[in-house]
C-alpha cells in the first residue's frame, strides 16, 4: 500500500534526509545542467543540488513551499514532488522537483502524487526536458514557452509568482567550492576543461532542441 501525503515545510529531519537521498540519486534528471556522472565536478553539482533542495525543505514557516511524498508500506519515502506557492489565496503552484526511486518506477507513483497536487492546486506550472513533455501532457499540461533547456508547461492560466531561490548562489558556497577544488586537483586542468567543453556543447544542443520543439508545436 502506497501512502501519498502532502506536507507543509519545514518537514521533519528524517523525512528531509529521505528526500535528499532521492535527490542525490537523481542528479542527472533533476539538475537543469544535467552533468554526466563522469564529469570531474559531478560530486560538486550533486552537493549543490542537495543544498538547494535542503534550503527549500528547511525554510521557516510560512515557507510557501510544500512537498508531496509517496511512502511504501513500511514507511520508506520512495518518491516526492516539491513545489512552491504564491503568497496569495490563489490556488496555484509551480513544481520545482519531482523524483521516484528507481526501484518503484512504472508503478504509477507519479500519477498518484500528481493527482494529489492537482486536486488541491488546479492551476499549475512546471518546466521539464523535451523528452518528458508527453509525460506531463497526460496530466493535462500544455507547453507554452522555453526556459533555457526546458519546456515550460502549464495547466490553467498561472499568474502568481512563487518563491524561487537563487540557485546560482549555491555553487559559490564554501563546501561546493572546496569540492570543486578537490575534484580539479584529482582530474587535472585539462580533463576539467575538456569535460566543461563537452557539457557546454550538450547544453547548447538541448537549448536548440527545446526551441525547435516548441516551434514545431506551433
Amino acid at each position: 500500500m502506497i501512502a501519498i501525503t502532502r506536507h507543509a515545510t519545514p518537514i521533519t529531519v528524517t523525512e528531509g534526509e529521505a528526500v535528499l537521498q532521492l535527490v542525490s540519486e537523481n542528479v542527472t534528471s533533476l539538475s537543469m545542467t544535467r552533468p554526466p556522472v563522469n564529469h570531474p565536478f559531478f560530486s560538486a553539482y550533486k552537493l549543490a543540488l542537495v543544498h538547494e533542495v535542503r534550503a527549500y525543505l528547511s525554510r521557516p514557516s510560512p515557507s510557501f513551499i510544500e512537498i508531496i511524498t509517496a511512502a511504501s508500506a513500511d514507511g520508506e519515502i520512495i518518491g516526492f514532488l516539491l513545489y512552491g506557492l504564491s503568497d496569495s489565496a490563489v490556488v496555484e503552484c509551480s513544481i520545482y522537483y519531482t523524483a521516484v526511486d528507481k526501484r518503484f518506477r512504472g508503478q504509477g507513483l507519479m500519477s498518484l502524487m500528481m493527482r494529489e497536487l492537482l486536486r488541491k492546486y488546479p492551476i499549475s506550472s512546471l518546466s521539464c526536458n523535451v523528452e518528458l513533455v508527453p509525460v506531463y501532457e497526460r496530466f493535462g499540461y500544455k507547453p507554452i514557452s522555453v526556459r533555457d533547456t526546458h519546456i515550460v508547461m502549464v495547466i490553467g492560466d498561472p499568474k502568481e509568482v512563487t518563491s524561487v531561490l537563487d540557485t546560482s548562489s549555491f555553487m559559490s558556497e564554501s563546501p561546493i567550492l572546496a569540492e570543486r577544488a578537490a575534484a580539479s586537483a584529482r582530474a587535472g586542468d585539462h580533463a576539467v576543461k575538456r569535460a566543461n567543453k563537452i557539457l557546454k556543447k550538450d547544453l547548447d544542443a538541448r537549448k536548440t532542441r527545446a526551441k525547435q520543439f516548441l516551434k514545431a508545436r506551433g
